[in-house]
């Protein structure tokens, strides 16, 4: 079992990503520019055990500018509020990609999180943000554990696939109306 964080261009990501169906959100070439955008550290991380597949990219943000003004009373201190971290999802819903395998393995999918929080831990991050992907991320609540994940928000996906007629017969007549006075 291979278990690293890596960098978003790290071949480690780019074996994951070929297995896995992702979305633009999880590219290198996006988390990197997001992290430029932000002035933080892409880090993705991955676990790869045969057919189990895990993996999610983050940006890391060092807090210890924050911290270092609320605590002026010496050195010390400001050592240690540099170490201290936050992890956040790159802007849109980049979320947890689990391959199928990954899926259907009862405890893989808590076990690969509580990975996941145990190497954060270690770097010293006090918080992590993650938005699922409305899509990819759909099945999750009946994955996890009960409570790993707060509903925070509807997204609204619309099957681009489908004819003029068709899209607006499955729009509520509600908008259809408002829609139609605009």
């Amino acid at each position: 079992m291979i278990s690293r964080v890596v960098a978003p261009d790290h071949p480690l990501s780019a074996q994951a990503l070929r297995s896995l169906r992702h979305d633009l959100y999880h590219l290198p070439e996006y988390i990197s520019a997001e992290s430029r955008r932000t002035n933080t550290t892409p880090e993705a991380f991955v676990i790869i055990d045969g057919e189990r597949i895990f993996f999610v990219p983050y940006l890391l943000r060092r807090c210890g500018d924050i911290l270092a003004e609320e605590a002026a009373a010496g050195e010390a201190e400001e050592a240690a509020a540099g170490d201290i971290a936050d992890v956040v999802s790159p802007y849109g819903y980049s979320g947890i990609l689990l391959s199928p395998a990954a899926l259907r393995a009862p405890g893989f999918p808590d076990f690969a999180l509580g990975e996941l929080t145990r190497i954060l831990k270690a770097k010293g991050v006090c918080s992590a943000f993650f938005r699922l992907h409305p899509i990819l991320n759909e099945a999750f609540a009946e994955i996890f554990k009960p409570g790993t994940f707060v509903p925070n928000g509807e997204t609204v996906s619309v099957d681009l696939t489908l004819s003029k007629s068709q899209l607006w017969a499955h729009t509520r007549k509600g908008h259809q109306s408002t829609i139609n006075k605009c």
